[in-house]
């Protein structure tokens, strides 16, 4: 590549509809040519030598859109370039990716870590509201009777709602979503307990009021009145909760769900709301998305949303400008992006020779 070239980005999703500024910056660095293939088929040609992006030193998808990339699993990943380095995505999650081959290819997997922060906590604080006072069941009921006798409703939920003040949040995965959910249900006057891979620090801890570390997932179901899960589907946390997780927890706990559908068994699920082991459910994903569990529907204490909790202009103005930064810090910084969700061991002094710098 010689000096007077900038490195050639593949650019995949909607034009830029918020950060417009950053866009601009953005374009003046790089030479960008923008997905348009139809088919795997076609993306797969396009990669091939010879093809119009055959020659791509990385991919930048800051929105989703119709035409999108196809998931990145290892068959696909082996028709990328050994020109491309850095693939930076929006989005939390990456299910469907093959993070691991990437970084065994030498290619860096940026997903949009820290923009939905804030609209998935409110989602998560909203939906445990929810499932302690039933206020999905209330509306529903209150909008069918209009102006009939509504009292009755309420009549049917008070006798098993409950205020949220007191009770234990167990959080399954206190990262950053995790840790602001957390914060918010600190201000209803619940008491946070966690469980995760590895304990927080005393600081992380002391600003939820003392949280409490589990290194087992059984202590933490034992004695949580109501779970959280804020964590990513992986191996280690499909089916998370599960026939046995269910038989251990309080009986009338209730389960919130704003991380990944397959960290829970649906079935299962199902199963201990009938048994009234479970009092209230909140989801906001679920397992075979778009498709919702049908024995869901017609329970009155589980409250269920379409998948909302990064939906806002705020969260997605976040990954639009997330995943362009993550392509200048990969090409114009120190040579490792921000927010990598695998680890690509190479020369920094490679990188910025590729990018003329």
């Amino acid at each position: 590549m010689s000096p007077s070239v900038k490195p050639t980005i593949l650019y995949v999703g909607q034009p830029i509809q918020h950060a417009h500024s950053e866009f601009t910056r953005f374009k003046s660095s790089f030479t960008l040519l923008y997905y348009d293939c139809s088919s795997k088929d076609e993306f797969i040609s396009a990669l091939s030598p010879g093809g119009k992006y055959s020659q791509i030193d990385g991919i930048v998808r800051p929105s989703n859109s119709l035409n999108d990339l196809p998931p990145l699993d290892k068959g696909l990943i082996a028709h990328l370039p050994t020109s491309c380095k850095i693939i930076a995505s929006c989005n939390h999650g990456y299910d469907g990716e093959d993070t691991r081959e990437l970084a065994r290819r030498g290619i860096w997997y940026c997903n949009g870590a820290g923009g939905a922060n804030d609209s998935t906590a409110d989602i998560a604080l909203f939906l445990i509201i929810a499932v302690f006072r039933y206020t999905s069941f209330c509306e529903q009921q209150t909008r069918a009777l209009k102006s009939a006798d509504y009292f009755a409703v309420e009549r049917q939920a008070v006798d098993v709602s409950y205020n949220p003040r007191n009770h234990i949040l167990g959080v399954i995965g206190l990262g950053e979503i995790g840790y602001a959910a957390a914060a918010r249900a600190r201000a209803l006057g619940m008491v946070v307990h966690y469980f995760g891979r590895s304990r927080k620090s005393p600081a992380i801890e002391a600003s939820l009021g003392g949280a409490v570390y589990h290194a087992e997932l059984g202590s933490l179901l034992k004695v949580a009145d109501c779970v959280l899960l804020a964590c990513p589907h992986t191996p280690a946390t499909h089916h998370l909760l599960n026939r046995e997780a269910f038989k251990i927890m309080k009986k009338g706990a209730r389960v919130v769900n704003v991380g990944r559908g397959k960290c829970i068994d649906e079935e299962a699920l199902v199963e201990a709301l009938e048994d009234e082991t479970l009092a209230g459910v909140g989801l906001d994903v679920f397992h075979e998305e778009p498709v919702v569990n049908p024995k869901l529907f017609d329970n009155w204490k589980v409250t269920l949303l379409p998948h909302i909790g990064g939906g806002s202009v705020d969260t997605n103005a976040n990954f639009e400008r997330i995943a362009m930064e993550n392509i200048e810090a990969y090409f114009l910084g120190d040579g490792k992006p921000l927010t990598p969700v695998n680890v690509v061991e190479v020369e920094v002094e490679h990188i910025r020779a590729a990018a003329n710098l």
